[in-house]
C-alpha cells in the first residue's frame, strides 16, 4: 500500500511540474503569426528563415526565431516583435523608434543599436560599445548599464 502510495506522489508531482514547465517545439516558418511574418519580410527580406520555435509557458505564448546570419527575433501571440538581436550587425533603423535613435546618435555618434527589447512599460537597447539604455515609454532614458 505505501508503494503504491509513493508512486501517486511521485505522479502527482510530475504532472504538476509539467503544468508549471514551458512547452517548446519547432514550427514551420508559414506557421508564425501573420504579422510577424510580415515583419521579417519587411525588414530582413533577403534573409532566410532557419528556425522557429513556439514557446508557451503558463498562459503566454511566444515565437523564437532565427535567421541564416545568426539574428534572432522573438514575438508575442500575435505577431508583434519582443526582442531583435542583430549582434554585431545593427538593427535596422525602421525598427528603432525615432526618438530613441535620435538619442543615440546625439550621444553615441559612433556606435549603433545591435539589440533591443520592448514591453508594455519600456525599451531596452544594447550598443556596439557594450552600453545598455532603458527607456520608459514617454522615450526618456531611466537607466544606463556598461
Amino acid at each position: 500500500m505505501k508503494t503504491l502510495k509513493y508512486y501517486l506522489v511521485a505522479f502527482v508531482f510530475i504532472i504538476a511540474s509539467q503544468a508549471c514547465t514551458g512547452q517548446e517545439r519547432m514550427i514551420d516558418a508559414k506557421d508564425l503569426p501573420q504579422k510577424a511574418q510580415d515583419f521579417v519580410k519587411e525588414h530582413f527580406g533577403g534573409k532566410t528563415v532557419t528556425f522557429v520555435q513556439k514557446d508557451k509557458e503558463g498562459l503566454r505564448m511566444t515565437y523564437d526565431v532565427l535567421l541564416n546570419d545568426g539574428v534572432k527575433l522573438e514575438f508575442d501571440s500575435k505577431g508583434e516583435w519582443i526582442e531583435i538581436d542583430c549582434k554585431p550587425q545593427a538593427v535596422p533603423t525602421a525598427i528603432v523608434p525615432s526618438q530613441i535613435m535620435a538619442d543615440v546618435k546625439q550621444k553615441y555618434p559612433e556606435t549603433k543599436i545591435v539589440q533591443m527589447e520592448r514591453s508594455k512599460r519600456r525599451y531596452e537597447i544594447d550598443l556596439s560599445n557594450g552600453l545598455e539604455i532603458r527607456y520608459d515609454k514617454q522615450f526618456k532614458v531611466v537607466g544606463i548599464d556598461d
